[in-house]
């Protein structure tokens, strides 16, 4: 890490305040003079989506309800259903529940404030409810020994240099936080699979309140995103929001960009998570990914090897990218509910690291049952998929700039 600051220390700017730049800057400000912005302030209620943590390892405050963890959850349940045109309250076609010993449900936007207090006691400066213009942005480039750019899909960055359309792909999700009788799944959130690529959920935050939700992640999304959600809401026995409670955001199909455009070394600018677009493109998380790439690229300036970022990022991301284009596979190439309903019975009992993380694993379960793997790869298109997932064929464009 080279120090080109008048403080004798390397200045970074973090552009983009929720877990990706707050990330960023506690990994940094022991080694350099950090500034944060944040477009808004953490006084006021900025978020509720991504408010399931699989990895509370990875942040640094105490785990209590004060910081916003507030149901420490055993796993989450998985339920499979035929598709949408069911009754409420019908049976699924199968159940099955997955591990996550560090995971909470928590109030985001409280963690993400007392996060920032935090590093404000640390001795970063940070700037909430500021917004940079594109062309503030352009101007303290180069002003800076480094940028990371946190600002989410399209990035700042890339806007500011007319290169949004290299992003390939995104998915959309709508999400609420509802009161309503909650307990039975306090301890084990449900994921409700239903015939499309994607998936709803209710993640209880205690008795009587929770968060949620539905995403889509394939090309074939509804015309009005909101009668989904509601329509979702009914077939699940949840409580519909108020068209007002509910967030419409959109996070990146990972990879949903090429490597050369990770990082831009000459200006000193890094992208890190949505803005990197690392999200997983089957589930949509991306929390504890974000983060890892943040603090991936910390480490790399702090031993002068920040050239190596977008490698480094590739590298540790290509497990899951590849396990996640399969997982999507199954539904997109089969059409058979039933079909993901036996891969379901497979993974029960494994950790969402594994799921996530862990190809080798979850190919054990597979080859366990015999009829459920040849169902699977009897196909032309899931075999281009194990193609494509094995020679990192994604969908973005290549070419160098």
């Amino acid at each position: 890490m080279e120090a080109s600051g008048r403080s004798g220390r390397p200045e970074v700017l973090v552009v983009g305040g929720a877990v990706a730049g707050l990330a960023a800057a506690d990994a940094l400000v022991d080694h350099a003079t950090v500034t944060l912005y944040e477009r808004e302030s953490y006084d006021e209620k900025r978020v509720n989506c991504g408010e399931a943590i699989n990895d509370t390892t990875l942040v640094p405050l105490e785990l209590t309800p004060e910081n916003g963890f507030v149901n420490d959850i055993d796993g989450f349940q998985l339920e499979i259903y035929p598709g949408t045109d069911r009754p409420p309250g019908s049976e699924p076609l199968s159940t099955c529940r997955l591990g996550c010993p560090p995971g909470y449900i928590c109030d985001r936007n409280v963690v993400e404030r007392q996060w920032a207090r935090r590093l404000e006691e640390r001795g970063v400066e940070v700037r909430d409810g500021e917004a940079l213009s594109i062309p503030e942005y352009r101007e303290l480039v180069g002003e800076y020994d480094y940028i990371v750019d946190a600002t989410g899909q399209p990035s700042m960055t890339l806007r500011a240099f007319d290169l949004e359309q290299q992003y390939s792909g995104d998915m959309v999700a709508l999400n609420a936080e509802v009161e309503g009788d909650f307990g039975a799944y306090e301890r084990y959130p449900r994921i409700f699979f239903e015939g499309y690529v994607g998936y709803a959920w209710s993640f209880p935050k205690s008795e009587s309140r929770a968060n949620i939700g539905i995403g889509w992640a394939g090309e074939n999304r509804p015309e009005n995103y909101f009668a989904a959600f509601e329509a979702a809401c009914r077939r699940a026995e949840l409580p519909a929001p108020e068209r007002a409670q509910t967030n419409v955001y959109t996070i990146p199909k990972g990879p949903s960009l090429a490597p050369e455009y990770l990082a831009f070394e000459q200006k000193g600018i890094f992208l890190v998570g949505d803005a990197a677009g690392i999200a997983n493109r089957y589930q949509g998380e991306g929390i504890c990914q974000a983060i890892r790439s943040s603090y991936l690229l910390a480490d790399l300036i702090h031993d002068g090897r920040e050239a190596a970022y977008p490698a480094r990022l590739q590298s540790r991301m290509r497990s899951e990218y590849r396990l996640a284009h399969l997982m999507r596979g199954a539904w997109i190439e089969h059409r058979d509910p039933e079909l993901l309903a036996a891969v379901a019975r497979a993974l029960d009992g494994l950790t969402i690291d594994e799921i996530t993380g862990n190809p080798r694993v979850v190919y054990r379960r597979l080859i366990r049952r015999p009829r459920v793997a040849t169902r699977l790869v009897a196909n032309r298109g899931m075999l281009r998929r194990f193609v494509d997932a094995y020679t990192d064929s994604w969908e973005y464009a290549t070419t160098a700039r």
